[in-house]
């Protein structure tokens, strides 16, 4: 018998306490064996690029399936990595597929539409804000990036005397004048 607690994905933040039943997985997995057995599109070919694309969104929306970012790259037969090369001009051919510049916008557009799909459910309260901002940095570029601005100041001001810079920093030093020498 195996150790452990059998309900530990209870407590869970990813599933948020909503184990997948028979039905549910059955629904799942339906999906996946429709883009395995969807003709991949040819690269070079923009109109198939964007079948895929639709065929992938409408294939969630008949199953009441929420749509995500690896099922649209599997849908047009790319992984996450070969996706990111070639939005940003790293690679243009992908196992001897060589991809037409024009799909650029099309996968740019489908990945907005994601984005925009990510951000209702967060704002609708139906994704938990932790894996909102887990996916938004994983697929949407958002940084949590602090921006400072560093100017040159001079605390000294130039026109002050050399006797009155003098004044200034033993006026500023602290002295310590209730203390107690150790012996």
């Amino acid at each position: 018998m195996a150790k452990g607690n059998s309900k530990a994905y209870l407590n869970s933040p990813m599933v948020d306490n909503n184990p997948v039943d028979y039905e549910e997985n059955k629904t799942l997995i339906e999906l996946c064996l429709d883009i395995f057995n969807h003709k991949e599109p040819d690269l070079s070919k923009p109109e198939e690029v964007e079948e895929s694309i639709n065929y992938y969104f409408q294939s969630c929306v008949s199953k009441g399936l929420r749509p995500g970012n690896m099922g649209l790259y599997a849908a047009i037969g790319l992984r996450k990595d070969e996706v990111r090369d070639l939005l940003s001009g790293r690679q243009k051919s992908f196992n001897g597929r060589v991809a037409n510049p024009a799909i650029i916008p099309l996968i740019k557009k489908a990945c907005r539409a994601m984005s925009l799909y990510r951000e209702t459910l967060g704002s609708q309260g139906k994704l938990s804000p932790p894996v909102l901002i887990f996916w938004q940095k994983n697929f949407d570029g958002l940084e949590d990036v602090q921006r400072m601005e560093l100017t040159a100041e001079n605390q000294l001001k130039p026109e002050k005397t050399p006797e009155e810079i003098q004044k200034m920093l033993e006026e500023d030093i602290p002295i310590d004048t209730d203390y107690k020498e150790l012996k």
